[in-house]
């Protein structure tokens, strides 16, 4: 199956696919950061991310095609996302201290039973 890019041709089925998969793979990635993967989360919320870019440059950017002036500004976008990834990355690998030993869910969202302070008998 070939998918026109052509607006003048392009049937917008492709387009409207390819907006509800980066919709529900972001729906996954937010629902990864609530489950309890420890070192896989931040693994499998950049694959997601990768398909994710790879959907809006081939089809929304019109990337597909023969190599013109649009692929070196979308290869340079990517060089500045590797650039930025790793500014963070070293920073997160330089800190004293983080992460921390233990890490507790927000109030929010723990159990009433968690939330309420322990009764001390004898007092």
């Amino acid at each position: 199956m070939t998918i026109e890019v052509d607006p003048r041709h392009a049937k917008p089925l492709p387009f409207v696919a390819a907006w509800a998969g980066v919709v529900v793979l972001g729906g996954l990635s937010l629902g990864t950061a609530f489950l309890a993967i420890g070192k896989w989360a931040p693994i499998i919320q950049f694959a997601i991310a990768f398909i994710q870019a790879g959907a809006v440059y081939v089809l929304f950017m019109r990337l597909k095609g023969p190599p013109s002036l649009k692929w070196v500004f979308a290869a340079s976008g990517f060089f500045w996302l590797l650039f930025l990834y790793g500014i963070t990355m070293t920073d997160y690998s330089n800190r004293r201290g983080w992460p921390p030993p233990s890490v507790s869910a927000p109030s929010v969202l723990q159990t009433p039973a968690a939330r309420a302070p322990q009764a001390s008998n004898g007092q």
